[in-house]
């Protein structure tokens, strides 16, 4: 981890921010300290005593706070704002919140006032639209957060900004079943799309104040290219972005009994274990239509031994089965078909069988991978549980 050169500057703020939660006096107070305050920088906020690693102040008093912090902040962290970059990764974060705080620029006419019944089908599709954030959120959790864990001083602002996330889809999702409703809660709706807007708009101008420039002070190019190209696989927020042309495909290799891909390394002995525990049965078979692997799984439904490796496929199914058989593969071979799938009752559970087309980096076929799972207790599953219980 970095260490700040500036320890008693630390300090002062640390001891600011605790002793603005206690004085009634907070205007004359926060003048008193005016020079410290617009001299801070987004970095700081990731030592100060409340935000670090193991504080002993809780996440959500954290956020309770965090508003005001921000604002008493705001002068000195407006030197910092990240309002345009050399590099897309972080232009087209940026870009993407002008675009989200455009978005909500036109829906706010339609619930000023008495309006909102009168605006509840263009409310509804403006607020449905917002489903589209989780494409930013989700670049943020996934891909920049990785690369600040390891080099900022504290992850205490980062999961900060993952909760007011998790928030904001809490918000949206309550805000949707309001607008779904006949007639219309307005009462309970309209206070909840200023909180909703409010949650936005911080979120917002945390991300351009605080974790963008923070961002910029810990990661350079190298890392922000390989960011970007990540980016694609989930899509942009209300704005269209193309893929850099200079993107390559990560050769995978096995070395030194390691075998890594783009989205990962393991050891020899990790990829036999992940393998045989995956809660499937699963069989490989190569472009030459024959048995290269299967795992040993432990509630394997079908019987599978060593002595089916390099045969053919045709040969492992009983006689009834072999057209099918022959179909699937044929059907996959020439690319018309790259999927098939069967539920069965065996043996008293209800298996769900899939067959997959396999292909490789250069989008060659490889052959067909087989998967079998007992889905019984899978279709039995109503509502939700969203805690652990392990009884």
């Amino acid at each position: 981890m970095p260490v700040y050169k500036d320890s008693e500057k630390i300090k002062q703020l640390s001891d600011f921010m605790c002793q603005l939660n206690k004085t009634d006096q907070k205007k004359a107070f926060v003048e008193k300290h005016r020079d410290l305050l617009d001299a801070i920088s987004p970095i700081d906020l990731f030592y100060v005593e409340m935000y670090r690693e193991k504080s002993a102040v809780g996440l959500e008093e954290i956020k309770a706070t965090a508003n005001k912090f921000v604002n008493v902040f705001y002068k000195g962290l407006k030197k910092h704002e990240m309002t345009r970059h050399k590099h897309a990764f972080i232009q087209n974060l940026i870009d993407e919140n002008k675009a989200i705080i455009d978005h909500f620029d036109t829906m706010k006419s339609y619930f000023k006032g008495d309006s909102i019944a009168h605006h509840k089908a263009a409310l509804k599709k403006g607020f449905e639209a917002c489903l589209h954030l989780e494409k930013k959120f989700i670049k943020k959790e996934n891909i920049l957060f990785p690369k600040l864990e390891s080099v900022v001083p504290s992850n205490r602002p980062l999961e900060v900004m993952w909760s007011l996330h998790d928030d904001a889809r809490m918000q949206l999702k309550e805000i949707l079943s309001l607008l779904s409703e006949t007639p219309l809660n307005i009462d309970k709706l309209k206070p909840l799309l200023g909180t909703y807007y409010y949650l936005i708009y911080g979120i917002i101008q945390k991300e351009q104040l605080i974790l963008l420039p923070v961002a910029d002070q810990f990661l350079h190019d190298e890392a922000y290219d390989t960011m970007l190209e990540e980016c694609f696989s989930y899509g942009y927020t209300f704005i269209e972005k193309s893929p850099p042309a200079t993107q390559q495909s990560f050769q995978s290799y096995f070395k030194d009994n390691a075998f890594e891909t783009r989205t990962g390394k393991l050891n020899f002995s990790q990829l036999d274990a992940l393998l045989n525990t995956l809660p499937l049965d699963i069989t490989f078979v190569d472009k030459n239509d024959t048995v290269r692997y299967f795992n040993d799984s432990k509630t394997r439904h079908f019987p599978r031994n060593p002595s089916v490796i390099g045969r053919l496929v045709q040969h492992c199914h009983p006689p009834k089965s072999v057209d099918t058989v022959k179909q699937i593969v044929e059907a996959f071979k020439s690319g018309e078909k790259h999927f098939a799938e069967f539920w069965i009752t065996f043996k008293g559970v209800m298996l769900y069988i899939t067959y997959h087309a396999v292909y490789n980096a250069s989008n060659d076929y490889e052959g067909i991978l087989e998967v079998s799972q007992d889905i019984t207790r899978i279709k039995q599953l109503q509502g939700e549980q969203r805690l652990l219980n392990w009884k």
